[in-house]
Parts: structure tokens; sequence; C-alpha cells
């Protein structure tokens, strides 16, 4: 699952559990579900600002030894 589909799976928990509408196992069981999915929307997005970290400071670094030529 990429991010997007995660949030989307993340949402549907929170509306299920949101109506009170299930057994305690059964939310259990969903909360359990959404803690792992958050988990994984945390890594995925700790990934990425890592990668978009590099590349500005890479471009900063292009754009920098451009002004001293």
């Amino acid at each position: 699952m990429n991010f997007e589909e995660y949030n989307e799976r993340l949402q549907e928990i929170v509306k299920i559990l949101e109506k009170n509408d299930v057994s305690i196992e059964e939310g259990t069981k969903l909360y359990e579900e959404g803690v792992e999915i958050a988990k994984k929307c945390y890594e995925i997005l700790n990934k990425n600002k890592g990668k978009i970290t590099i590349l500005k400071d890479e471009l900063d670094n292009l754009i920098n030894n451009d002004e001293n030529i």
C-alpha cells in the first residue's frame, strides 16, 4: 500500500470507531490496525522528508555556487 491508501484506510477506521456501534473486541482490533497504519504513514513521511531535505540542500548548493561565479 502507498501513503494515500494507508490514509484512506485510516479514515475508514476512524469513521467506524466514531459510530460507536462496534463491539469492544472489534473496536480494539480496529484501533490496533489504525495504530499500525499510523506508524507506517509516519515512516513514509520521515523517509520522504529526508529525501526532500537532501534535494533542497543540493539545490541550495547549486544556487550558491552559481552566485559565486
